[in-house]
């Protein structure tokens, strides 16, 4: 599971509030842990996949 920062990384260097727009929103999955979010190998490349699919 990646956090924020982590999340950033391997999406490019997007900043924490589009990350936590994304997590809002549902367009990227996450998972909470008691105050704390996270999202995991799988949502990120399900996230990936969309984007690519839309971009066909």
């Amino acid at each position: 599971m990646h956090d924020w920062k982590r999340v950033s990384e391997l999406l490019g260097g997007i900043s924490r509030s589009t990350i936590f727009n994304l997590w809002a929103s549902g367009e990227l999955g996450s998972v909470t842990i008691g105050s704390r979010r996270f999202s995991t190998d799988k949502q990120i490349a399900e996230y990936i996949e969309r984007l690519e699919a839309g971009a066909a």
